[in-house]
Formats: C-alpha cells, structure tokens, sequence
C-alpha cells in the first residue's frame, strides 16, 4: 500500500514537473518579451508572467496532474493564494539576485524555478487540491 502511494506520489511530481516545464518556458518567454522587447521594467514583467502562468497551470495541473474535479472558484482562489505567496517571496528573492548579487534576472528566474518546483508541488498538493480527489485508479482508466 505504502510503495502503491509513493509511486502515485512520484508520478504526480513527474506530471507536475512537466506541467511547471511548459509554463516555464512559457514564462521566461513572456519575461523576456516584456522586458527586452516592450522595456518593461523587469519585476513588472515578472509579475506579469505570473498572472498568464499561474491560470495555465491552474487549469493545467488540475486537469492532469491531481486529476481534481474541484477546478472551481473555490479551487482557483486557493490556487492563487498559494501563488501569490509564492510570487512574493520568489519576487523579493529575483529583486535581490538582481539588484544586490547583480545576477543577470533570466538566470535568477531558472534559479528561483528550481528552488521552486517542490516547494510548490507540497503546497498545491496539500492546499490547492486537497479535497476532490479521484482515486488514481479510477482515473487511469480514461
């Protein structure tokens, strides 16, 4: 029972990783574009980017990687919550690099993802999608 729930633990980090991936790189893009592009000041961008990939990857990990069927208001507003508190202390982190350590703000981004990635996995996984769960089994049959 114990290996059946690591397992279905891991495959959701996995899911989760590849959910993250995809609005990283998205994110980095919009980032990138706002800033370089439209000379928009780096942390407005930034929060920016935060906006477009957390809906994403609200609709995204709910959908594949918790296969939750409480992707509602209530589900989102705890989603972005979780974000928000996320942006804050990822934002105060990324204005450090930057300003203070003067690492170049793409860089702190891939940074402050990889420090991110699991720390934002416990807290989706234990807040934003802690009731309305299927069981992995009855979903792996879709």
């Amino acid at each position: 029972m114990a290996m059946a729930s690591a397992a279905r633990h891991g495959l959701q980090l996995i899911r989760f990783a590849a959910v993250g991936l995809f609005c990283f790189a998205l994110g980095l893009a919009i980032i990138a574009g706002l800033h370089e592009l439209a000379g928009l000041h780096y942390l407005l961008a930034y929060v920016a980017s935060f906006v477009v990939t957390s809906t994403l990857g609200y609709l995204l990990n709910g959908r594949f990687t918790f296969r939750a069927n409480n992707t509602n208001s209530t589900g989102a507003v705890r989603y972005m919550l979780v974000n928000v508190a996320l942006l804050l202390a990822n934002g105060a982190a990324l204005r450090l690099l930057v300003e203070h350590f003067h690492i170049w703000y793409l860089a702190s981004c891939i940074g402050l993802a990889a420090v991110n990635t699991p720390v934002s996995f416990l807290a989706h996984r234990l807040v934003t999608y802690r009731l309305g769960l299927r069981p992995v089994s009855a979903a792996a049959g879709e």
